[in-house]
């Protein structure tokens, strides 16, 4: 499993770019030093409470949002996901075969 720290990294990263926004745009937003976002990016570090406050505003998202990042997993887990959830819906399994062919 990844940790934490990777996965909202990588999710902060998302909606940097969802936004159009540079790593030294978005550090000029709310206010911190561009290696900061480096870091938060990076996975090295984990945002205080007053810059999670800032990035949901500038991202104009909820809490709950910013931690949505079940798609940023590792594929190999995901794969474990997707598989499982085919096993238990054979519906679903032929809407896929549907849109793959």
């Amino acid at each position: 499993m990844q940790d934490i720290k990777d996965l909202l990294g990588k999710r902060i990263k998302e909606l940097r770019k969802e936004k159009n926004l540079t790593q030294e745009k978005l550090a000029e937003l709310i206010d911190i030093d561009t290696r900061n976002i480096i870091k938060l990016e990076n996975g090295e570090t984990f945002p205080r409470l007053k810059t999670l406050e800032k990035l949901l505003e500038v991202f104009q998202i909820s809490i709950s949002e910013l931690f949505l990042y079940e798609h940023l997993q590792d594929i190999s887990l995901l794969r474990k996901k997707i598989f499982k959830k085919l096993e238990k819906d054979d519906d679903l399994v032929r809407l896929i075969y549907k849109m793959l062919f």
